[in-house]
């Protein structure tokens, strides 16, 4: 661990080092070579009739055209070129490793809801809080929310019909949508295009899985110059094969994890299956195997599986080496994206986009467990079940098994095809514009519908009513096989359940220069917005009916609708020559939540013609998501350790499980947040600059469930709060002599609520260099550092601020390095992706349970992650460009660390291992 401590170490100066040397040397570089992507911050010229060639744009957390692309808010920009260097065939691989970004929902999950689909974290405030843009507009979310997080999906925009994206990092906007409190990830697409490119790339892991397929052609016909059109299309098709756990290395391929320090976490969900009961005369529990022909490494005592005064065998299983569960789900996507562009007259465009995406995803390997005792919809082993031990029969009939008399069975079914997940996501969004010029203004209006829908699809699910009946009837037995192919046939389905989002926006907005002050003109941005958003679920009956057996009662489903009117002004004023100020008001009206008004104000000085001082101020409004105030409630299983019933004296089932219910409530009410930012941007030569930002963000009235730790440790504050309500059975006798405070928790209810308060401080980091070499060609190196210096959150309204920083899921440090050589027809890129030290605890006021289980050795800490991805092109041949990306080119595996039945730390790393992919494009010109 102080090993790779002391390379991150190492790596960083490295990089510091790179970028001092960079700066030192720009003097000595070309001049029409350095000149940056981004234009100088402190160059910006006066756009009159003397200097034609000076033209403004629009920046992203800007409606007000300019010359200058650093604003008074920090913008990361990502080129297309970026997106694609290091082997990335999806926005989600390049966005999620962002420095800002903190985990999301992953594609490659497979469990929850919404497999194949991602979404971003920024700054680790939840997916609801980063606002999603295409072109400066929204998107409609994943129809499909996970549980009750909505977000929109990355993979359904095809990577190869964008041109850059835009991360505005301030926090809340007033331009875009008060509720993005974390920031705006705006997706650029191609303007334009004339010709015609083909493109295709195959790939795959090194451990021989993964296997990918990717094409992609796009055409375009016009010149907007000399035809006054363009029409382009981009067709992007891909398809990947699931990777296995199995084919992982050490600790990521088993759950016996002894070797690594820790516990055999093999089960007893084995095929066919373990028995095991209460011996009368030594009131030990006993076990015996199914299975006649268990592998003797599977042969495992029971004092290991059920406790030290356990006796007789177990054979266990590894749901890792022993089945053929996904560390990441087969997808096929398909992707198409279309721009038309007419100029009728010189100052009047007319434009429309066409994008539709399909994204299949599969996950399999899944099998279905069986847990035979009291309390579970299939109960002990019947008596009369062929498989009951004859031993434990008396000459009266009745059993000889001691404690409450029942045989209990844990069983893995391998007879059956295990159960998997099949999601298939259709994503549409449709936009038909005019935009145009008067004088210094600029107009523009538009129509749009954006819509996502999910259709999830269950496969081979069993029937729990014909099932339990042939588990109790003796008809059905465990290692059966061919004996219950003829049952099989009559107790499966398919059931599929339908989700829909969308939204419809008509939009407009002008811009232009007011009037002139002294140091310059100032410029407006006033605009307008309509827009409807709706949400419905159409659930499986038998879901409903909860007649899937193991698998959760869905709720009925629900239709949802709002409507959202809104109206933004924006100014820049140029106080003095040196000093911009940046004003914008928005106001929003929503048919379910009244009115909200919020504010930004920025200021950027130029103290220098080379450094700039710059900072922001804004308010945040986020009402509740058309599925946070539904009346949308899952069913799930939980487990959990219950401080309440468990003492010193009595230890015996603190740690269980229960029914579970999460979901929906109708009485949220809207969030609201302030962020800050303050920051310099320097650069010393047209080959450097450095720019670092401060931010803090404060969320009160936060959306969320209460910790459930907190919850069952001290009941009494949360009593009476409909939010979160906990059932237990009565205290038995029984239990109470043993010493238990408590009876057994028979069912968890956790309603979303405004849980409290957030806040979040750190810095952002961006270095960026371009060193012109001669006759060896040009380096760009790229640094961005996102730290976190502190995160405080509350589990309640009434308890104190816990800092969160550095721990588990909340890493204080995340970076990326660039390097990009470029030379004639050769190109080269290692991009360095870096996750900080964690904490082993997700909350240090809680116990690292790992040291609990006696293993305290594993607590300390995550070690940090780092991954380098290799790329290399050329583009010598005619026409032609030939590349190689390798994905983590030197095979690190995450660090170990045992985290909800993994054995790494899966939200923020990956498995995958290392990746190649090669590539060919060609051009028609």
């Amino acid at each position: 661990m102080l090993l790779k401590e002391k390379t991150s170490v190492i790596l960083v100066r490295l990089a510091i080092g790179t970028f001092a040397g960079t700066a030192l040397l720009a003097q000595l570089a070309h001049a029409q070579d350095a000149n940056l992507a981004a234009k100088p911050v402190a160059q910006a010229k006066v756009d009159d009739d003397s200097n034609p060639a000076v033209q403004k744009v629009y920046v992203t957390g800007s409606n007000v055209r300019r010359i200058s692309l650093e604003t008074a808010s920090p913008v990361q920009i990502i080129t297309r070129d970026e997106l694609t260097r290091g082997g990335a065939t999806s926005l989600n691989e390049v966005l999620r490793t962002i420095s800002a970004n903190v985990g999301g929902i992953d594609e490659n999950r497979t469990n929850g809801f919404s497999a194949g689909a991602a979404g971003l974290n920024l700054r680790g405030f939840g997916s609801q809080a980063t606002l999603m843009l295409i072109n400066g507009r929204r998107l409609a979310p994943y129809a499909q929310p996970e549980f009750q997080t909505t977000f929109v999906d990355l993979n359904s925009i095809p990577v190869g019909a964008v041109e850059r994206v835009e991360i505005l990092k301030d926090g809340a906007s007033a331009i875009y949508g008060s509720e993005a409190m974390a920031g705006v990830v705006n997706i650029i697409l191609r303007d334009s295009f004339e010709g015609l490119e083909l493109g295709g790339s195959l790939g795959e892991s090194s451990r021989n899985d993964g296997k990918q397929k990717r094409a992609t052609v796009s055409f375009g016909k016009g010149s907007l110059v000399e035809d006054h059109f363009n029409a382009y299309v981009t067709l992007d098709v891909r398809q990947r094969d699931p990777m296995y756990m199995y084919n992982r290395d050490d600790y990521l391929g088993t759950q016996d994890l002894r070797a690594y320090g820790y516990k055999d976490n093999r089960s007893l969900y084995t095929s066919p299956g373990n028995i095991y009961w209460t011996d009368k005369a030594t009131n030990a529990l006993t076990s015996r195997t199914l299975d006649s022909n268990c592998p003797a490494d599977r042969l495992a005592p029971a004092s290991r599986v059920l406790g030290a005064t356990s006796t007789g065998q177990a054979c266990v299983f590894d749901d890792y080496k022993d089945s053929s569960i996904n560390s990441a789900g087969k997808t096929d996507r398909f992707g198409l994206t279309s721009r038309l562009t007419w100029q009728p007259t010189a100052s009047t465009t007319v434009f429309s986009e066409l994008m539709f995406n399909r994204n299949k995803a599969t996950v399999t390997g899944l099998l279905h467990w069986f847990a035979g005792q009291n309390g579970q919809p299939t109960g002990a082993l019947p008596i009369t079940h062929p498989q009951y031990p004859k031993e434990l029969i008396g000459p009266d009939g009745k059993t000889l098994a001691g404690g409450n008399g029942t045989v209990r069975v844990r069983a893995s079914l391998r007879d059956f095809p295990g159960q998997g997940q099949n999601n298939t996501t259709d994503f549409g969004r449709y936009l038909v514009g005019v935009k145009g010029d008067f004088k210094n203004w600029d107009w523009e209006t538009v129509l749009l519908r954006t819509d996502s829908k999910v259709t999830s699809r269950n496969t081979s699910a069993i029937l729990a009513t014909p099932f339990i009946d042939a588990y109790n009837k003796g008809t059905f037995l465990f290692g059966g096989g061919a004996a219950n192919q003829a049952l099989y046939s009559t107790i499966t389905a398919n059931p599929s359940n339908g989700f829909k989002s969308g939204l419809t926006q008509i939009d407009g907005k002008v811009s232009g220069e007011l009037f002139n002050l002294p140091a310059g003109a100032v410029g407006l941005a006033v605009g307008a917005e309509l827009r409807r958003e709706t949400l419905s679920t159409n659930p499986d009956p038998l879901a409903v009916e909860g007649e899937l057996y193991h698998q959760a009662q869905l709720p009925p489903g629900f239709s949802n609708s709002r409507r959202i009117s809104s109206m933004f002004v924006e100014s820049t004023i140029p106080v003095l020559p040196s000093l911009e100020a940046q004003l914008a008001l928005r106001y929003d009206h929503y048919s379910d939540y009244g009115n909200s008004t919020t504010p930004k104000v920025g200021l950027k000085w130029n103290a220098t013609s080379s450094f700039v001082v710059r900072g922001t101020y804004a308010e945040g409004f986020r009402a509740p998501t058309l599925v946070e105030n539904s009346t949308d409630v899952r069913n799930a299983f939980l487990s959990f350790r219950d401080p309440f019933r468990c003492n010193a004296r009595f230890t015996l089932g603190c740690s269980g499980s229960s029914a579970y219910q999460s979901g929906a409530n109708p009485a949220l009410q809207p969030e609201t947040a302030k962020s800050y930012t303050v920051g310099v941007a320097w650069e010393p030569s047209p080959s450097f600059l450095a720019t670092l930002d401060l931010f803090q963000i404060k969320r009160v009235d936060e959306i969320g469930t209460y910790d459930l730790s907190k919850v069952l440790a001290d009941p009494a504050r949360y009593a009476n709060d409909p939010a979160a309500v906990i059932t237990r059975a009565a205290l038995t006798d029984a239990d109470r002599l043993a010493g238990a405070t408590a009876g057994e928790i028979t069912n968890i209810r956790m309603l979303l609520t405004n849980v409290a308060v957030s806040q979040i401080r750190g810095a952002d980091l961006k270095l960026t260099g371009r060193l012109n070499l001669g006759e060896y060609g040009v380096l760009t190196p790229t640094l961005n550092v996102s730290y976190t210096q502190s995160f405080k959150s509350a589990p309640s309204p009434t308890s104190d601020l816990i800092e969160y920083a550095g721990t588990r899921g909340t890493p204080s440090v995340q970076a990326n390095l660039g390097l990009a050589w470029k030379k004639a027809a050769y190109a080269l890129s290692a991009d360095t992706i870096f996750v900080g030290k964690m904490a082993s605890v997700a909350d240090r006021t809680t116990e690292c349970v790992m040291a609990t289980e006696g293993y305290p050795q594993l607590c300390t800490g995550i070690p940090s992650f780092t991954v380098v991805n290799l790329g290399g092109s050329y583009s010598g041949f005619k026409n032609t460009k030939l590349s190689f990306a390798i994905q983590n080119a030197f095979d690190r595996k995450p660090p170990f660390h045992p985290n909800d039945g993994a054995n790494y730390f899966a939200p923020l790393h990956s498995a995958m291992g290392r990746y190649f992919q090669l590539t060919a494009d060609y051009s028609f010109n």
